[in-house]
Order: C-alpha cells, then structure tokens, then sequence
C-alpha cells in the first residue's frame, strides 16, 4: 500500500484557500487543484510499503510523537517548486519556528533505522495544485502577490500515518492511524 506521514488541516484553514481555488480552476486550465479534504502538510513519503512493516511504523512513530508537545503553526504566502519558469507545483506556506523540520527529522532517523531511506529537503507547506504544463506565469505571480500574506494559524496536536489510493478522479486518502504530540504511555507531556 502507498503511505505517507502527515497533518491534516483544521476546516476553517482548509476553507482559507477557496478564493485561491476559485481563481486558479477559472484561469488555469492546466491546473489539477487538491480537493478539501484532501489537503494536508506531508512530514514524509514512504511511498509502497508491505502491511506487515505497519507493525515497526507505528512504533517507531509513537516514540517520536511521544517527545513533541503540541504546537501552533500559521499558514502563509503563495509560493510554487520549483523556483522559475516551468513550474509543476502551486502551495501555501506553513511556518512553525523549526518545529515541523525537527519532527521531520526525527521521523526520518527513526525510520531510516527500519530501511527507510532518510531524506534531507523537506519544505514547510501545503500543496494545492499541480499543473501538467507550464500555466501562464503572470497569472501565478499575480496569485503570488495577491495570497502574500497570513492566511490563519491553527495548533498541531497530531500527525498521522496516511494510506492514499490513486483512482482516475485523484487520490482518496485514509488515515490509518494518528499520533498525538506528547501522548506518552506514563501521561507525561513532553516538550520540542
């Protein structure tokens, strides 16, 4: 099955990004936008995993969800990958103090004590479209311009392991099992 590790986002963040959408599916017709419910920040990839690895993921990620207390994030500016001129991705920035990259770390170590390869670029961020070809790019600089600024913020209580299945219509995802931040088997809450 194909997973990933990530955070879903609250509604009302989720409902921030509707004018985006609005004007990205009337302008862009190369633009696939990420569905509502589909929106997330991605902490890794793991990519197609055999079920019975399950077992050692979700051990390795309760004991690094045990050692992060919840933290506040806020949802930003417009940006897209790569920087230039033959852009494939449109996102939303998250900034979090460095919180979202130690987690990120943490996770990629643990796993990489499991066979997962362990990767150095992660990006703070929530995509919310993918182009096929290149848009037209004063339409995305005038996006950029427009959506430069604090879209909201929301607190980080969680991450989850996430299985997504890739259909036609685009990927239908499902939370196999969530994590909360600090959550150790002694009750005690620990800090970042």
């Amino acid at each position: 099955m194909r997973l990933f590790i990530g955070i879903v986002l609250p509604e009302n963040i989720k409902k921030k990004k509707e004018g985006i959408e609005k004007e990205l599916k009337k302008k862009v017709k190369e633009a696939k936008v990420v569905k509502m419910e589909n929106l997330h920040i991605t902490l890794k990839f793991l990519g197609e995993v055999r079920e019975e690895k399950i077992g050692k993921i979700d051990e390795k990620l309760k004991e690094v969800s045990e050692n992060f207390a919840p933290f506040n994030v806020s949802v930003g500016k417009v940006g897209n990958f790569p920087e230039g001129k033959k852009i494939r991705v449109l996102w939303v920035g998250v900034e979090s103090n460095g919180a979202l990259k130690k987690i990120n770390v943490k996770i990629e170590k643990a796993l990489s004590t499991i066979g997962f390869k362990e990767e150095s670029r992660f990006k703070e961020h929530i995509t919310i479209a993918r182009f096929k070809s290149t848009p037209d790019m004063k339409f995305i600089e005038h996006l950029k311009e427009k959506y430069s600024s604090f879209l909201g913020e929301f607190r980080i209580e969680s991450f989850s392991l996430i299985k997504s299945n890739l259909t036609p219509e685009g990927p239908i995802y499902k939370n196999l099992k969530e994590y909360k931040l600090g959550g150790d088997n002694n009750g005690k809450r620990k800090s970042t």
